[in-house]
Protein backbone atom coordinates (compact mmCIF):
# COMPACT_ATOMS: atom_id res chain seq x y z
CA UNK A 1 0.00 0.00 0.00
CA UNK A 2 1.22 3.47 -0.78
CA UNK A 3 2.84 4.98 2.32
CA UNK A 4 1.02 8.28 1.82
CA UNK A 5 -2.36 6.51 1.71
CA UNK A 6 -1.40 4.37 4.77
CA UNK A 7 -0.64 7.58 6.70
CA UNK A 8 -3.98 9.13 5.83
CA UNK A 9 -5.83 6.00 7.04
CA UNK A 10 -3.95 5.98 10.36
CA UNK A 11 -4.61 9.68 10.88
CA UNK A 12 -8.31 9.15 10.23
CA UNK A 13 -8.47 6.34 12.80
CA UNK A 14 -6.74 8.51 15.43
CA UNK A 15 -9.10 11.43 14.79
CA UNK A 16 -12.10 9.16 15.03
CA UNK A 17 -10.86 7.80 18.35
CA UNK A 18 -10.26 11.30 19.69
CA UNK A 19 -13.71 12.38 18.55
CA UNK A 20 -15.27 9.49 20.42
CA UNK A 21 -13.39 10.38 23.58
CA UNK A 22 -14.49 14.02 23.36
CA UNK A 23 -18.06 12.87 22.79
CA UNK A 24 -17.95 10.81 25.98
CA UNK A 25 -16.59 13.77 27.94
CA UNK A 26 -19.35 16.04 26.69
CA UNK A 27 -21.99 13.39 27.28
CA UNK A 28 -21.19 13.13 30.97
CA UNK A 29 -20.84 16.91 31.30
CA UNK A 30 -18.32 16.39 34.09
CA UNK A 31 -15.26 17.89 32.33
CA UNK A 32 -13.40 20.57 34.25
CA UNK A 33 -14.48 23.36 31.85
CA UNK A 34 -18.20 22.58 32.01
CA UNK A 35 -18.88 25.88 33.72
CA UNK A 36 -17.68 27.74 30.62
CA UNK A 37 -20.42 28.81 28.21
CA UNK A 38 -18.40 27.88 25.10
CA UNK A 39 -17.92 24.37 26.46
CA UNK A 40 -21.68 24.01 27.03
CA UNK A 41 -22.30 25.19 23.50
CA UNK A 42 -19.91 22.51 22.22
CA UNK A 43 -21.77 19.97 24.31
CA UNK A 44 -25.02 20.88 22.61
CA UNK A 45 -23.41 20.33 19.20
CA UNK A 46 -21.91 17.01 20.25
CA UNK A 47 -25.14 15.54 21.66
CA UNK A 48 -28.48 14.86 20.11
CA UNK A 49 -31.69 16.52 21.25
CA UNK A 50 -33.01 13.18 22.49
CA UNK A 51 -30.24 12.65 25.04
CA UNK A 52 -31.30 12.96 28.68
CA UNK A 53 -28.46 14.14 30.93
CA UNK A 54 -30.67 14.63 34.00
CA UNK A 55 -29.64 13.32 37.39
CA UNK A 56 -31.99 12.47 40.27
CA UNK A 57 -30.51 14.15 43.35
CA UNK A 58 -33.34 13.08 45.69
CA UNK A 59 -35.92 10.40 44.98
CA UNK A 60 -38.20 9.68 47.94
CA UNK A 61 -41.89 9.78 48.80
CA UNK A 62 -43.02 13.27 49.84
CA UNK A 63 -44.07 11.86 53.22
CA UNK A 64 -40.42 10.96 53.82
CA UNK A 65 -39.57 14.68 54.03
CA UNK A 66 -39.73 15.45 57.75
CA UNK A 67 -38.25 18.96 57.77
CA UNK A 68 -36.46 21.46 55.55
CA UNK A 69 -34.43 24.26 57.16
CA UNK A 70 -33.93 27.12 54.71
CA UNK A 71 -31.41 29.95 55.00
CA UNK A 72 -31.29 32.84 52.53
CA UNK A 73 -30.85 36.62 52.30
CA UNK A 74 -34.30 37.17 53.87
CA UNK A 75 -33.51 35.00 56.89
CA UNK A 76 -35.18 31.78 55.85
CA UNK A 77 -37.80 29.48 57.32
CA UNK A 78 -38.49 25.94 58.49
CA UNK A 79 -40.79 23.70 56.47
CA UNK A 80 -42.35 20.82 58.37
CA UNK A 81 -43.69 17.92 56.32
CA UNK A 82 -46.21 15.20 56.97
CA UNK A 83 -44.93 12.85 59.66
CA UNK A 84 -45.43 9.15 60.24
CA UNK A 85 -47.65 10.00 63.21
CA UNK A 86 -50.49 10.85 60.85
CA UNK A 87 -50.11 14.59 60.30
CA UNK A 88 -52.03 15.36 57.12
CA UNK A 89 -50.63 18.77 56.23
CA UNK A 90 -47.32 20.57 56.04
CA UNK A 91 -46.48 23.94 57.56
CA UNK A 92 -43.99 26.74 58.12
CA UNK A 93 -42.87 27.13 61.73
CA UNK A 94 -42.34 30.90 61.48
CA UNK A 95 -45.79 31.45 59.92
CA UNK A 96 -47.86 29.88 62.66
CA UNK A 97 -51.38 31.27 62.71
CA UNK A 98 -51.32 32.35 59.07
CA UNK A 99 -53.20 30.68 56.23
CA UNK A 100 -50.58 29.27 53.85
CA UNK A 101 -50.73 28.92 50.07
CA UNK A 102 -51.54 25.23 49.72
CA UNK A 103 -50.18 25.04 46.17
CA UNK A 104 -46.80 26.48 47.16
CA UNK A 105 -46.58 24.18 50.16
CA UNK A 106 -47.32 21.20 47.96
CA UNK A 107 -44.67 22.32 45.47
CA UNK A 108 -42.00 22.56 48.17
CA UNK A 109 -42.65 19.02 49.38
CA UNK A 110 -42.97 17.34 45.99
CA UNK A 111 -40.17 19.24 44.24
CA UNK A 112 -37.77 18.46 47.08
CA UNK A 113 -38.76 14.80 47.31
CA UNK A 114 -38.12 14.48 43.57
CA UNK A 115 -35.24 16.92 43.18
CA UNK A 116 -33.71 16.52 39.74
CA UNK A 117 -30.78 18.20 38.02
CA UNK A 118 -31.11 19.12 34.36
CA UNK A 119 -27.51 17.99 33.92
CA UNK A 120 -24.17 17.76 35.75
CA UNK A 121 -21.84 20.69 35.26
CA UNK A 122 -18.58 19.86 37.04
CA UNK A 123 -17.39 17.06 39.27
CA UNK A 124 -15.34 17.84 42.38
CA UNK A 125 -15.06 21.51 41.42
CA UNK A 126 -12.11 23.30 42.95
CA UNK A 127 -13.47 26.81 42.35
CA UNK A 128 -17.11 27.11 43.44
CA UNK A 129 -17.06 30.91 43.22
CA UNK A 130 -17.59 30.87 39.46
CA UNK A 131 -20.96 29.28 40.13
CA UNK A 132 -21.88 31.63 42.99
CA UNK A 133 -21.50 28.74 45.41
CA UNK A 134 -18.66 30.04 47.54
CA UNK A 135 -21.27 32.39 49.06
CA UNK A 136 -24.56 30.66 48.21
CA UNK A 137 -27.79 32.58 47.62
CA UNK A 138 -29.61 29.98 49.73
CA UNK A 139 -29.10 26.72 51.58
CA UNK A 140 -31.69 24.05 52.36
CA UNK A 141 -31.04 21.31 54.88
CA UNK A 142 -33.34 18.30 54.61
CA UNK A 143 -34.15 15.89 57.43
CA UNK A 144 -35.78 12.68 56.26
CA UNK A 145 -38.20 10.40 58.10
CA UNK A 146 -35.34 7.92 58.79
CA UNK A 147 -33.39 10.79 60.46
CA UNK A 148 -30.82 10.96 57.65
CA UNK A 149 -29.86 14.46 56.51
CA UNK A 150 -28.62 16.18 53.36
CA UNK A 151 -27.76 19.80 52.63
CA UNK A 152 -27.83 21.60 49.28
CA UNK A 153 -26.63 25.06 48.30
CA UNK A 154 -28.03 27.31 45.56
CA UNK A 155 -25.71 29.57 43.55
CA UNK A 156 -26.02 31.93 40.59
CA UNK A 157 -28.35 31.71 37.63
CA UNK A 158 -26.84 29.55 34.91
CA UNK A 159 -26.20 30.90 31.42
CA UNK A 160 -29.53 29.30 30.57
CA UNK A 161 -31.71 31.54 32.74
CA UNK A 162 -34.26 28.92 33.69
CA UNK A 163 -31.62 27.13 35.74
CA UNK A 164 -29.53 27.66 38.86
CA UNK A 165 -26.23 26.12 39.88
CA UNK A 166 -26.71 23.77 42.82
CA UNK A 167 -24.28 21.65 44.81
CA UNK A 168 -24.67 19.17 47.62
CA UNK A 169 -22.67 20.73 50.43
CA UNK A 170 -19.07 19.53 50.82
CA UNK A 171 -19.13 17.36 47.69
CA UNK A 172 -17.88 19.85 45.08
CA UNK A 173 -20.21 18.37 42.46
CA UNK A 174 -22.10 21.11 40.61
CA UNK A 175 -25.38 20.69 38.75
CA UNK A 176 -27.87 22.81 36.81
CA UNK A 177 -31.33 22.64 38.44
CA UNK A 178 -34.49 24.18 37.07
CA UNK A 179 -35.08 27.31 39.16
CA UNK A 180 -38.85 26.83 39.40
CA UNK A 181 -38.28 23.70 41.51
CA UNK A 182 -36.20 25.55 44.13
CA UNK A 183 -37.53 29.11 43.84
CA UNK A 184 -39.30 29.09 47.23
CA UNK A 185 -35.96 28.52 48.97
CA UNK A 186 -34.72 31.83 47.53
CA UNK A 187 -37.64 34.03 48.63
CA UNK A 188 -39.28 35.45 51.74
CA UNK A 189 -41.25 33.23 54.05
CA UNK A 190 -44.13 35.70 53.73
CA UNK A 191 -44.40 34.77 50.06
CA UNK A 192 -45.73 31.37 51.14
CA UNK A 193 -48.85 32.92 52.70
CA UNK A 194 -52.21 32.69 50.94
CA UNK A 195 -52.90 36.21 49.62
CA UNK A 196 -56.65 35.70 49.19
CA UNK A 197 -58.26 37.97 51.80
CA UNK A 198 -62.02 37.56 51.44
CA UNK A 199 -64.16 34.67 50.21
CA UNK A 200 -65.49 34.93 46.69
CA UNK A 201 -69.07 36.05 46.15
CA UNK A 202 -70.43 32.57 45.46
CA UNK A 203 -69.59 31.59 49.05
CA UNK A 204 -72.62 33.63 50.20
CA UNK A 205 -75.17 30.86 50.72
CA UNK A 206 -78.21 33.13 50.78
CA UNK A 207 -77.09 35.18 47.80
CA UNK A 208 -78.35 38.41 49.40
CA UNK A 209 -76.13 41.41 49.98
CA UNK A 210 -75.69 42.53 53.58
CA UNK A 211 -74.51 45.97 54.70
CA UNK A 212 -71.34 47.68 53.47
CA UNK A 213 -70.08 50.77 55.32
CA UNK A 214 -67.29 53.05 54.09
CA UNK A 215 -65.68 55.46 56.55
CA UNK A 216 -63.25 58.02 55.14
CA UNK A 217 -60.97 60.10 57.37
CA UNK A 218 -61.39 63.09 55.02
CA UNK A 219 -65.21 63.04 55.10
CA UNK A 220 -67.56 63.90 57.96
CA UNK A 221 -70.13 61.28 56.93
CA UNK A 222 -70.21 57.56 56.23
CA UNK A 223 -71.40 55.88 53.04
CA UNK A 224 -73.66 52.89 53.66
CA UNK A 225 -74.92 50.42 51.06
CA UNK A 226 -77.62 47.79 51.57
CA UNK A 227 -79.87 45.47 49.63
CA UNK A 228 -82.86 47.37 48.24
CA UNK A 229 -85.91 45.78 49.80
CA UNK A 230 -88.37 48.55 48.98
CA UNK A 231 -91.30 49.34 51.22
CA UNK A 232 -93.52 47.27 48.91
CA UNK A 233 -91.05 44.38 48.46
CA UNK A 234 -91.10 45.02 44.73
CA UNK A 235 -88.84 43.08 42.38
CA UNK A 236 -85.41 44.54 41.60
CA UNK A 237 -85.32 43.30 38.03
CA UNK A 238 -85.88 46.77 36.57
CA UNK A 239 -83.81 48.65 39.12
CA UNK A 240 -80.47 50.25 38.22
CA UNK A 241 -78.87 48.12 40.97
CA UNK A 242 -80.16 45.62 43.50
CA UNK A 243 -78.37 47.66 46.18
CA UNK A 244 -79.03 51.23 47.33
CA UNK A 245 -77.18 53.91 49.27
CA UNK A 246 -78.80 54.53 52.65
CA UNK A 247 -76.22 56.98 54.05
CA UNK A 248 -75.45 59.88 53.84
CA UNK A 249 -78.63 60.04 51.74
CA UNK A 250 -80.96 57.49 50.26
CA UNK A 251 -80.22 56.99 46.59
CA UNK A 252 -80.45 54.34 43.91
CA UNK A 253 -77.12 53.22 42.46
CA UNK A 254 -75.83 53.15 38.93
CA UNK A 255 -75.48 49.46 38.14
CA UNK A 256 -72.25 49.81 36.14
CA UNK A 257 -70.33 52.34 38.25
CA UNK A 258 -71.38 50.93 41.64
CA UNK A 259 -70.55 47.27 40.97
CA UNK A 260 -66.87 47.55 41.94
CA UNK A 261 -67.72 49.48 45.10
CA UNK A 262 -70.33 46.96 46.21
CA UNK A 263 -68.56 43.75 45.29
CA UNK A 264 -64.82 44.59 45.26
CA UNK A 265 -64.34 42.99 48.68
CA UNK A 266 -65.51 39.61 47.43
CA UNK A 267 -62.46 37.61 46.31
CA UNK A 268 -60.12 40.51 47.18
CA UNK A 269 -56.50 39.39 46.83
CA UNK A 270 -53.34 41.10 48.11
CA UNK A 271 -50.16 41.60 46.12
CA UNK A 272 -48.21 40.22 49.07
CA UNK A 273 -48.02 39.97 52.84
CA UNK A 274 -45.71 42.74 53.99
CA UNK A 275 -45.44 41.84 57.69
CA UNK A 276 -47.13 39.18 59.83
CA UNK A 277 -48.55 39.70 63.32
CA UNK A 278 -47.95 43.48 63.35
CA UNK A 279 -47.52 45.33 66.64
CA UNK A 280 -49.07 48.71 67.43
CA UNK A 281 -45.79 50.32 66.45
CA UNK A 282 -45.85 48.44 63.15
CA UNK A 283 -49.36 49.67 62.45
CA UNK A 284 -48.23 53.23 63.03
CA UNK A 285 -45.32 52.74 60.63
CA UNK A 286 -47.70 51.66 57.88
CA UNK A 287 -50.29 54.37 58.55
CA UNK A 288 -52.74 51.87 60.00
CA UNK A 289 -53.05 53.28 63.51
CA UNK A 290 -55.42 55.86 62.02
CA UNK A 291 -56.57 54.38 58.68
CA UNK A 292 -57.50 56.68 55.85
CA UNK A 293 -60.41 54.40 54.93
CA UNK A 294 -62.26 51.67 56.84
CA UNK A 295 -64.59 49.33 54.97
CA UNK A 296 -66.86 46.96 56.91
CA UNK A 297 -69.25 44.32 55.67
CA UNK A 298 -71.86 42.63 57.84
CA UNK A 299 -74.33 40.05 56.62
CA UNK A 300 -75.19 36.36 56.42
CA UNK A 301 -72.90 35.42 59.28
CA UNK A 302 -69.99 37.55 58.07
CA UNK A 303 -68.43 40.50 59.85
CA UNK A 304 -65.32 41.74 58.01
CA UNK A 305 -63.29 44.92 58.30
CA UNK A 306 -60.69 46.20 55.86
CA UNK A 307 -58.42 48.99 57.15
CA UNK A 308 -56.59 50.98 54.45
CA UNK A 309 -53.53 52.92 55.56
CA UNK A 310 -50.34 54.32 54.05
CA UNK A 311 -49.49 54.60 50.38
CA UNK A 312 -46.89 52.65 48.42
CA UNK A 313 -45.29 54.33 45.39
CA UNK A 314 -43.50 52.61 42.53
CA UNK A 315 -40.22 54.08 41.31
CA UNK A 316 -39.52 55.30 37.79
CA UNK A 317 -36.44 54.41 35.73
CA UNK A 318 -34.42 57.11 37.53
CA UNK A 319 -35.27 55.70 40.96
CA UNK A 320 -37.68 58.50 41.92
CA UNK A 321 -41.07 57.71 43.41
CA UNK A 322 -44.07 58.05 41.15
CA UNK A 323 -46.53 60.70 42.36
CA UNK A 324 -49.62 58.46 42.31
CA UNK A 325 -49.92 55.63 44.81
CA UNK A 326 -49.68 52.22 43.15
CA UNK A 327 -50.70 50.32 46.31
CA UNK A 328 -51.85 50.74 49.91
CA UNK A 329 -50.97 48.94 53.12
CA UNK A 330 -53.97 47.28 54.72
CA UNK A 331 -55.08 45.00 57.55
CA UNK A 332 -58.03 42.62 57.77
CA UNK A 333 -60.20 41.81 60.77
CA UNK A 334 -62.86 39.14 61.10
CA UNK A 335 -61.16 36.39 59.06
CA UNK A 336 -58.82 33.83 60.62
CA UNK A 337 -55.27 33.42 59.33
CA UNK A 338 -54.97 36.98 57.95
CA UNK A 339 -53.16 38.80 60.78
CA UNK A 340 -50.70 40.75 58.65
CA UNK A 341 -49.98 44.05 56.97
CA UNK A 342 -50.93 43.46 53.33
CA UNK A 343 -49.95 45.36 50.22
CA UNK A 344 -52.95 45.81 47.91
CA UNK A 345 -53.07 47.22 44.42
CA UNK A 346 -54.62 50.71 44.45
CA UNK A 347 -56.97 49.77 41.62
CA UNK A 348 -58.52 47.08 43.83
CA UNK A 349 -59.57 49.66 46.47
CA UNK A 350 -62.26 51.94 44.99
CA UNK A 351 -63.35 53.09 48.45
CA UNK A 352 -60.22 55.24 48.98
CA UNK A 353 -61.42 57.95 46.59
CA UNK A 354 -65.15 57.15 46.51
CA UNK A 355 -67.65 59.99 46.57
CA UNK A 356 -71.45 59.46 46.60
CA UNK A 357 -71.90 61.30 43.33
CA UNK A 358 -69.64 58.78 41.58
CA UNK A 359 -72.14 55.93 41.78
CA UNK A 360 -75.66 57.23 42.34
CA UNK A 361 -78.17 57.34 39.48
CA UNK A 362 -79.91 60.38 38.07
CA UNK A 363 -83.19 59.01 39.44
CA UNK A 364 -84.27 60.65 42.67
CA UNK A 365 -87.21 58.28 42.96
CA UNK A 366 -88.10 55.04 41.25
CA UNK A 367 -91.81 54.25 41.09
CA UNK A 368 -92.98 52.46 37.96
CA UNK A 369 -95.86 54.29 36.34
CA UNK A 370 -98.04 51.17 36.34
CA UNK A 371 -97.76 51.18 40.16
CA UNK A 372 -98.71 54.87 40.55
CA UNK A 373 -102.19 55.68 41.84
CA UNK A 374 -101.79 59.47 42.01
CA UNK A 375 -99.33 62.30 41.60
CA UNK A 376 -100.07 65.36 43.70
CA UNK A 377 -98.35 68.75 43.46
CA UNK A 378 -98.92 71.26 46.28
CA UNK A 379 -97.77 74.87 46.01
CA UNK A 380 -99.12 78.14 44.71
CA UNK A 381 -101.30 76.10 42.35
CA UNK A 382 -102.38 72.65 43.48
CA UNK A 383 -102.87 69.84 40.99
CA UNK A 384 -103.65 66.17 41.50
CA UNK A 385 -103.16 63.61 38.75
CA UNK A 386 -104.84 60.22 39.11
CA UNK A 387 -104.04 57.08 37.16
CA UNK A 388 -106.05 54.04 36.13
CA UNK A 389 -104.47 50.67 35.35
CA UNK A 390 -104.99 47.34 33.74
CA UNK A 391 -103.04 44.40 35.13
CA UNK A 392 -99.65 45.61 33.90
CA UNK A 393 -100.15 48.95 32.15
CA UNK A 394 -101.66 52.41 32.49
CA UNK A 395 -105.02 52.83 30.74
CA UNK A 396 -105.98 56.42 31.62
CA UNK A 397 -104.79 59.53 33.46
CA UNK A 398 -106.79 62.46 34.83
CA UNK A 399 -106.02 65.96 36.18
CA UNK A 400 -108.60 67.31 38.59
CA UNK A 401 -111.12 64.86 37.11
CA UNK A 402 -110.39 65.68 33.45
CA UNK A 403 -109.00 62.88 31.24
CA UNK A 404 -105.61 63.63 29.70
CA UNK A 405 -103.72 62.52 26.64
CA UNK A 406 -102.12 59.39 28.01
CA UNK A 407 -98.84 59.57 26.09
CA UNK A 408 -98.41 63.20 27.08
CA UNK A 409 -98.99 62.31 30.73
CA UNK A 410 -96.39 59.53 30.51
CA UNK A 411 -93.89 62.07 29.16
CA UNK A 412 -94.72 64.37 32.04
CA UNK A 413 -94.25 61.61 34.60
CA UNK A 414 -90.91 60.75 32.98
CA UNK A 415 -89.85 64.38 33.48
CA UNK A 416 -90.74 64.14 37.19
CA UNK A 417 -88.59 61.03 37.59
CA UNK A 418 -85.57 62.77 36.05
CA UNK A 419 -85.37 65.36 38.81
CA UNK A 420 -81.57 65.96 38.81
CA UNK A 421 -79.35 64.43 41.51
CA UNK A 422 -75.92 65.70 40.50
CA UNK A 423 -75.28 67.55 43.78
CA UNK A 424 -75.96 65.93 47.13
CA UNK A 425 -76.64 68.22 50.10
CA UNK A 426 -76.99 67.58 53.85
CA UNK A 427 -77.57 70.99 55.41
CA UNK A 428 -81.23 71.63 56.14
CA UNK A 429 -82.87 74.53 54.24
CA UNK A 430 -83.69 77.76 56.04
CA UNK A 431 -87.09 78.08 54.40
CA UNK A 432 -90.22 75.96 54.20
CA UNK A 433 -91.00 74.03 51.00
CA UNK A 434 -92.64 76.11 48.27
CA UNK A 435 -93.49 73.02 46.21
CA UNK A 436 -94.25 69.46 47.27
CA UNK A 437 -94.53 66.46 44.93
CA UNK A 438 -96.19 63.34 46.30
CA UNK A 439 -96.06 60.05 44.38
CA UNK A 440 -98.56 57.57 45.77
CA UNK A 441 -98.53 53.93 44.69
CA UNK A 442 -101.41 51.49 44.54
CA UNK A 443 -99.83 49.42 47.32
CA UNK A 444 -99.77 52.39 49.72
CA UNK A 445 -96.08 53.21 49.26
CA UNK A 446 -94.49 56.15 47.48
CA UNK A 447 -92.16 59.11 47.78
CA UNK A 448 -92.42 62.73 48.86
CA UNK A 449 -90.24 65.44 47.31
CA UNK A 450 -90.15 68.83 49.06
CA UNK A 451 -88.47 71.73 47.25
CA UNK A 452 -87.16 74.73 49.23
CA UNK A 453 -85.59 78.01 48.11
CA UNK A 454 -81.83 78.36 48.52
CA UNK A 455 -80.29 80.81 46.01
CA UNK A 456 -81.40 82.50 42.81
CA UNK A 457 -80.28 79.46 40.82
CA UNK A 458 -80.45 76.57 43.26
CA UNK A 459 -83.13 74.89 45.34
CA UNK A 460 -82.75 72.36 48.16
CA UNK A 461 -84.64 69.08 48.00
CA UNK A 462 -85.83 66.98 50.91
CA UNK A 463 -86.61 63.41 49.91
CA UNK A 464 -89.04 61.71 52.27
CA UNK A 465 -88.25 64.27 54.95
CA UNK A 466 -84.47 64.03 54.59
CA UNK A 467 -82.35 66.83 53.10
CA UNK A 468 -80.60 65.17 50.16
CA UNK A 469 -79.91 67.31 47.08
CA UNK A 470 -79.46 70.69 45.51
CA UNK A 471 -81.08 71.14 42.10
CA UNK A 472 -81.34 73.87 39.50
CA UNK A 473 -84.53 75.86 40.03
CA UNK A 474 -84.82 76.02 36.24
CA UNK A 475 -85.92 72.38 36.46
CA UNK A 476 -88.72 73.38 38.84
CA UNK A 477 -89.78 76.24 36.57
CA UNK A 478 -90.03 73.86 33.62
CA UNK A 479 -91.92 71.34 35.78
CA UNK A 480 -94.62 73.89 36.57
CA UNK A 481 -94.87 74.84 32.90
CA UNK A 482 -95.25 71.17 32.01
CA UNK A 483 -98.08 70.79 34.54
CA UNK A 484 -100.07 73.36 32.58
CA UNK A 485 -99.00 71.85 29.26
CA UNK A 486 -100.22 68.36 30.10
CA UNK A 487 -103.54 69.75 31.35
CA UNK A 488 -104.10 71.70 28.13
CA UNK A 489 -102.79 69.03 25.78
CA UNK A 490 -99.59 70.89 24.85
CA UNK A 491 -96.34 68.90 24.37
CA UNK A 492 -94.18 68.34 27.46
CA UNK A 493 -90.73 69.98 27.28
CA UNK A 494 -87.74 67.98 28.55
CA UNK A 495 -85.07 70.69 28.52
CA UNK A 496 -84.69 73.20 31.32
Amino acid sequence: MNEKVRGMIVAGVVLAALGGTLGVLHLTGMDKTAGDDSSDASSVKATTSSEDLSVKLIDVDVKDIRQIDVTNEFGGFTYTGESESGKDSCGITELEGMTLDSNKMQDIGEDTANLKAYKPVEEDAEDLSKYGLSEPAAEFHITFADSSERTFEIGDKAHQNRYRYVTEKNTGDVYMVQESTIQHFLGRKEDLIDTGLFPSQDSDENGEFGKLTVKRADLDYDMVFEQDKGDNERSNENMPSAQVMTEPIFSYLNGSTSSDVIFAMYGLTAMEAELIHPTEEDLKTYGLDEPRTVVTYVGNGSDWTLNIGGEYHDENAEGAEQSAASAYFCTIAGIDGKDAVWKLDATALPWVTLMPGDIITSLMTYNNIWEVASLKLTGEDNTEFTVEHSEDDVTAAFADGKELDLDNFKSFYQYVLTCPTSEIWFEDPKSEPYLTIEINRTDGGGDKIEICKDTDRRDIVKLNGRTSYKIKNSWVKRLLENVEAVKTGEPVQENY
